[in-house]
């Protein structure tokens, strides 16, 4: 089978590699000079191309025709980053393909037209104003007519929760908008009431509309209240057996939202809330796999989640690994980072790590030499796959380790 990769990652690359695929792959100026593009592998895949940007889609169209020229033909075109789905739709089009269509890209890019369409669906969503700096007096009023105070505002197309605040009144609604408007395009964004409640994320893998995997996890604390990266930030990924009401009314709800947005075939990442009252909230979804260390939870289990959607997508039914009994009945992650921006210039050794066994992975993903910016809940440093016999038990370890790991950091500048 013929794939085209949108997006350097390693562990689905191999992946594909492992299996026999034919790999072309695509990925853009930003990965080559801040991801660690491993040569052996790269020289593995049958070629690749470097652009300027998933957004350049001048570019695009110029390697759609490249790659028909070439006389290959695509089987499937796989997108690996939320910043990657536009293109990648983009991509399918031209290259002849039917799926992932530019409609849906938009539906699980723009969160606008997300919320819309579950809205229509009678899917339970925060109510919701979009925003634009090209009238950002006009947005304002709507804002106070629609909705009232407070308010979360987001980036129409974001990247999770980066971009994000709670906004109290007019005042402060207005001068986000007028930083919006520094930029050069005209920016686009929503307003939307605030969900209170315990915050999900479900991660699944679909094949014809079935549900090869499905994993439910609570967040540590609900996203938008995490304010330093390194502290509570992570997720618990419940055990079925221990939670089969929960399990089966978020079956209910996301075969639903399957229907509305025509999902068959796709890994998904879908967000919501249980509220006090009980009821479940959506509140986003994506076709593509979570952030953080989500994948590798499912790795005491049995495989690592990008390698099971890999398996699905190449029909491999006889590789499928068979589901195991993790060491611990609770599995999940957390990240640890700095407390402030700057390069790192220490973090926490393996030797230190070590000293806690219940830790059953260690991800870094921002190191040594690696410059952080803006603080926001997605600054990934060091990941870490831990487990506990408890949720209580997992908070306590939680606690335990950002106790005697954070003060390794130190930062620079």
């Amino acid at each position: 089978m013929n794939i085209l990769v949108c997006r350097w990652d390693q562990v689905t690359l191999n992946a594909l590699l492992d299996r026999g695929a034919a790999v072309t792959l695509v990925f853009d100026e930003w990965e080559a000079a801040h991801r660690a593009i491993d040569p052996a592998l790269l020289a593995r895949v049958d070629r690749h191309y470097v652009i300027r940007s998933f957004d350049a889609l001048d570019e695009v169209a110029q390697l759609a025709v490249e790659i028909r020229s070439t006389g290959v033909k695509i089987d499937r075109v796989l997108s690996l980053s939320e910043f990657s789905q536009f293109s990648a739709a983009y991509l399918a089009q031209l290259l002849g393909l039917d799926q992932p269509s530019v409609e849906m890209s938009v539906l699980m890019r723009d969160k606008r037209a997300m919320k819309e369409r579950a809205s229509r669906a009678g899917i339970a969503c925060a109510r919701f104003v979009p925003l634009s700096t090209a009238d950002a007096e006009e947005s304002v009023r709507r804002v106070v007519s629609d909705l009232g105070f407070p308010v979360v505002v987001k980036p129409a197309a974001g990247l999770g929760s980066v971009g994000t605040s709670k906004v109290a009144d007019a005042a402060e609604l207005a001068a986000v908008l007028a930083e919006a408007s520094r930029e050069t395009t005209v920016q686009f964004l929503m307003a939307e009431e605030p969900i209170d409640g315990e915050e999900f994320h479900v991660d699944a893998v679909w094949v014809g509309g079935k549900a090869r995997v499905f994993g439910v996890s609570r967040y540590l604390r609900p996203r938008m209240t995490v304010r330093i990266p390194g502290r509570e930030n992570g997720s618990i990924l419940l055990p079925r057996e221990r939670e089969p009401g929960l399990y089966r009314e978020i079956e209910m709800l996301h075969e639903r939202l399957n229907a509305a947005f025509g999902i068959t075939d796709e890994i998904t990442h879908l967000e919501l809330f249980r509220r006090p009252d009980g009821s479940l909230w959506f509140s986003e979804i994506a076709t593509r796999f979570a952030g953080g260390a989500i994948p590798e939870t499912f790795g005491p289990l049995g495989a690592d989640l990008r390698e099971l959607w890999v398996q699905a997508v190449l029909g491999a039914d006889h590789d499928v690994p068979v589901l195991r009994t993790p060491p611990y009945p609770y599995v999940g992650w957390i990240n640890l980072a700095p407390d402030r921006p700057g390069r790192i210039v220490a973090d926490p050794g393996d030797e230190l790590i070590a000293r806690f066994p219940y830790v059953l992975d260690v991800i870094r993903s921002r190191s040594v030499g690696f410059e952080i910016g803006e603080l926001h809940p997605s600054v990934w440093c060091l990941l870490l796959v831990l487990g506990a016999d408890s949720e209580e038990e997992f908070r306590s370890r939680t606690a335990e380790l950002e106790a005697a790991l954070l003060p390794a950091y130190e930062v620079a500048g």
